[in-house]
């Protein structure tokens, strides 16, 4: 992955996020329906409970609508781990609907592997340097763009709430043990030290391993891992998960995090009663919304401090290229225009404009909003400053980092070890090959 310095305007993404929840949308294959409009299906990652993501997606979509009347989109949304299984289903039965959501790495590979979306290529020619450099990282094994990326998403922030410290007689830790230290005096106040929310599984593995292999490993390492030639079970992977452990057994997480849905990490920090939040950038669309103008003078985006014998790069965080859509292979001509019509829209100018409004910060390449929100403002300059390692879900297959994801709680509620776990996601990723 070329980790190179972004422009100035990129990334959040999703990642990955929880429970499944289907509209009525149907999954009838693309059409004219008679009068000249053409239908599509359009298979989506969205949470319909957000109060913040799911009006500004509709918004997008009644605004493609409201431009192209010859196309009418009807959608299925899938969440978390079922969105997953549903493609997956999808896929094997033959059933794709007509436009996806799609990652760049491996999350989807069930479906980008098998031919049974389209290049994107012939359609982006022109207008590849319009976006940031990671998001036109081939996808394929001869440089396929299977979907094009929203966003370039940072996935481990550590959000902290500045008010907090100065009241606790605190300041931001540069170090690993300085943030321990600081755990009996937050939890002394009634506070949480660390809000995440981890019921999910996937949390802890994008926001926290990740970042946390980047710095016990380095990025070399991890080219190497990905290649065969480094281990997910060398001392210093286990190292990563081991500090997962020290946090967990010295209480530094949200209590009982392993019960508590997506979501409630971020309710914490907003009503103050949690110091630090770990969690991707994308949770900076939400804050735009929920947080006081009061509250966004004193919130900073900040990275996870360095750790003892560190080989990465300091102040590291992990990003990777976002999901986007891609279309089925089997469109025709006509039916392919108008899904690219959908794509380019959305992750194109137009689209990534009105979503920067709402606090995500597009792939696509655009001034820098002079009148944005300051948490957006704080996202922008967060970006720019920081080094980027992998998301361990972007490079490894959904298999063995859905088992992995498992794993990690099975270590945190302390019936399995760190180097147990790196042991069974080394043996999962060497059985599937690499």
């Amino acid at each position: 992955m070329n980790m190179k310095r972004l422009f100035s305007i990129v990334f959040i993404s999703l990642f990955l996020v929880p429970v499944l929840l289907f509209a009525a949308g149907t999954k009838e294959q693309a059409k004219d329906t008679g009068d000249g409009v053409t239908t599509l299906s359009v298979y989506h990652f969205l949470d319909q409970t957000d109060k913040t993501t799911a009006p500004n997606f509709q918004y997008l979509v009644d605004v493609f609508e409201k431009a192209n009347p010859t196309i009418k989109l009807t959608f299925e949304y899938g969440y978390g781990e079922a969105f997953h299984d549903k493609l997956q289903t999808m896929a094997m039965s033959g059933q794709l609907p007509d436009i996806v959501l799609l990652y760049p790495g491996e999350r989807t590979s069930q479906v980008t592997n098998a031919g049974l979306v389209q290049d994107l290529r012939p359609y982006l020619a022109g207008h590849e340097n319009e976006f940031a450099d990671m998001a036109m990282q081939g996808q394929g094994k001869n440089g396929e763009i299977w979907e094009l990326p929203e966003d370039i998403s940072i996935t481990s922030i550590m959000f902290t709430n500045n008010r907090l410290l100065k009241q606790l007689g605190l300041t931001l830790p540069k170090t690993y043990e300085e943030l321990l230290a600081q755990g009996p005096k937050i939890r002394a106040a009634g506070l949480i030290p660390i809000s995440i929310a981890n019921k999910d599984a996937w949390p802890m593995q994008s926001c926290v391993a990740g970042m946390l292999v980047e710095r016990t490993c380095g990025l070399e390492w991890f080219d190497k891992a990905i290649a065969g030639e480094a281990r997910f079970d060398d001392a210093e992977f286990v190292y990563a998960m081991e500090i997962i452990k020290e946090l967990t057994d010295k209480q530094m997480f949200s209590p009982g995090t392993n019960q508590l849905a997506y979501g409630q990490g971020l309710d914490d920090f907003v009503q103050e009663k949690a110091v630090y939040f770990i969690d991707g950038g994308w949770t900076v669309n939400n804050m735009v919304g929920e947080l006081t103008a009061e509250q966004k003078e004193y919130m900073s985006l900040e990275s996870f401090p360095d750790i003892p014998r560190q080989k990465g790069k300091s102040l590291s965080t992990s990003a990777t290229a976002g999901q986007g859509f891609g279309m089925n292979a089997k469109l025709t001509k006509a039916e392919s225009e108008a899904a690219w019509k959908w794509i380019w829209f959305y992750s194109g100018p137009e689209g990534s404009a009105i979503r920067q409004k709402f606090g995500r910060l597009p792939a696509y390449n655009l001034d820098e909003p002079k009148d944005a929100d300051p948490m957006i403002q704080k996202l922008v300059a967060y970006a720019g400053k920081v080094p980027m390692g992998y998301v361990m879900d972007s490079v490894l297959a959904a298999e063995p980092i859905g088992t992995f994801n498992i794993n990690l709680q099975n270590m945190m509620f302390g019936t399995k070890t760190p180097k147990q776990i790196s042991q069974e996601l080394e043996a999962m990723v060497t059985a599937i090959g690499r």
